[in-house]
C-alpha cells in the first residue's frame, strides 16, 4: 500500500477512534471540509481546529446520535500527481447496535507536504443516488 493510501486509512481510523490529537496528525493545513448541503469550512491550523471547529465525530453525532464508527467499503483512486491523490471514498456508518445506519460517499484528497502525506480536503457527497430513492 502506498503512502497516500496509508494516510487516508490513518485519517479514517483517527475519526473512528475519536482521538483529537491522533486525528490532527493526519490532517494537512489549511484543511477544507465541504458538505453536500453547501457548508464549506477551511481551517488554517491545528490550533485553529482545536479552538474553533467541531471534530468529524461530533458533526456525525448531530444527525446520527447512535453512530459508533464507520467502515470503509471502498477506496478508489480517481487522480494522482506527485504531490496529490484524489480518492472516492465509500463508507457505511455503523450504529451502537452494529447495524448500518447510512451509506455515504465522499471525495478525500491526500497531499504530500514536508515529506509526509495527510488529508487536506474532504467533500461529503452524501447518500449515493442509487440508495437515495
Amino acid at each position: 500500500m502506498d503512502d497516500a493510501r496509508l494516510a487516508i486509512n490513518a485519517h479514517h481510523d483517527a475519526i473512528n477512534k475519536q482521538d483529537a490529537e491522533n486525528y490532527l496528525e493526519t490532517v494537512k493545513f489549511p484543511f477544507t471540509y465541504q458538505n453536500y448541503n453547501g457548508v464549506s469550512i477551511t481551517i488554517e491550523s491545528a490550533d485553529d481546529y482545536r479552538a474553533n471547529f467541531d471534530y468529524p465525530w461530533s458533526i456525525i453525532r448531530r444527525t446520527e446520535p447512535s453512530w459508533s464508527h464507520s467502515i470503509m467499503d471502498n477506496l478508489e483512486e480517481v487522480a494522482r500527481s506527485a504531490s496529490s491523490v484524489v480518492y472516492k471514498f465509500d463508507a457505511s456508518r455503523i450504529n451502537k447496535s452494529g447495524d448500518v445506519d447510512l451509506q455515504i460517499q465522499a471525495i478525500w484528497i491526500a497531499v504530500l507536504t514536508n515529506e509526509t502525506w495527510g488529508v487536506q480536503f474532504r467533500h461529503n457527497l452524501g447518500i449515493p443516488v442509487e440508495l437515495a430513492v
